[in-house]
């Protein structure tokens, strides 16, 4: 492969860490075999759910099973199709499943082969997989055998970055920036205290900007709509400061940083009531 292929790649995964949680992938190593297989106890009430996790030289296979059969067959394909030094599962069996429960992990199982990384989810007959391949023709067909097993009675989301000579590193930040820069930093009530749920995303935002350091972000204040409009418009400034000060501690440069105030001028809720008037004091993103 060539290294300016394999420089994206590994600038694919590590943004991938930011957008959903994935472990970055290292090089693999055939040394160890697959683990044996972990079950845990279901009971008839319990929804059946099929998790796939590739990253960091792991394999992690999570789920609802029909029959230890079922487990072989899927460590077996494992081994086949993935090189990676641990295979962890964590299986529990269940009673009753849909006739083609099997059919749809098998082949999402197969899908997950063909990325580099990868974060899938099987819920009932709903699918969504996230991640990085470097095989665009080969996802692009497993996916449709996937698909085809649905047959329009289910739904199967995929959000996977095909990274191939064309695909430029601009490209990828401006994607995985879009995917994890939904949510805002929320503030308590008249003031520009930071609500201690919105620290995690000031983090994997610094992260971010380390690895995508070419472009600068735009940090845009919001109030709600209490008070004159002059000092919604301070108000909103002031809290794109305090997040530009929070991004400073974690290592990004005052010049790489933007700010806005826009008060109340952009409201995404009714003012009329505190829920509304909380999510209307917020600070969010833009990558520029």
């Amino acid at each position: 492969m060539p290294a300016e292929q394999r420089r994206r790649i590994r600038a694919a995964l590590s943004l991938a860490v930011l957008a959903c949680g994935m472990l970055l992938a290292l090089p693999f190593d055939h040394s160890v075999p697959p683990q044996a297989p972990v079950r845990t106890s279901a009971t008839l009430f319990d929804e059946p759910q099929f998790s796939i996790q590739l990253g960091r030289n792991r394999l992690q296979i999570t789920g609802t099973t029909t029959s230890h059969e079922h487990e072989a067959a899927l460590l077996q394909l494992a081994s086949e199709q993935f090189a990676v030094a641990t295979i962890d599962t964590d299986f529990r069996m269940a009673v009753t499943l849909a006739p083609d429960w099997e059919t749809l992990n098998t082949r999402l199982l197969y899908l997950v082969a063909a990325t580099e990384a990868a974060q899938a989810v099987l819920q009932a007959r709903h699918i969504e997989i996230r991640g990085v391949s470097d095989d665009g023709p080969g996802y692009q067909s497993r996916r449709k055998f996937l698909h085809d097993a649905i047959d329009g009675n289910g739904s199967l989301t995929s959000d996977v970055i095909i990274v191939d000579n064309g695909t430029s590193f601009a490209d990828l930040c401006r994607r995985n920036f879009a995917s994890f820069a939904t949510e805002p930093i929320r503030f308590r009530p008249s003031g520009t205290h930071i609500r201690s749920s919105s620290y995690p995303l000031l983090d994997k935002l610094a992260e971010f900007a380390y690895d995508c350091n070419d472009g600068k972000i735009a940090i845009i204040g919001h109030s709600d709509a209490t008070g004159a409009a002059a000092w919604n418009v301070r108000i909103s400034l002031a809290r794109a400061q305090v997040v530009a000060a929070e991004l400073a501690q974690r290592g990004l440069t005052r010049d790489r940083l933007i700010l806005e105030g826009r008060g109340a001028s952009q409201p995404i809720a009714a003012n009329e009531t505190a829920d509304g008037r909380e999510k209307n004091r917020r600070v969010e993103f833009e990558l520029r």
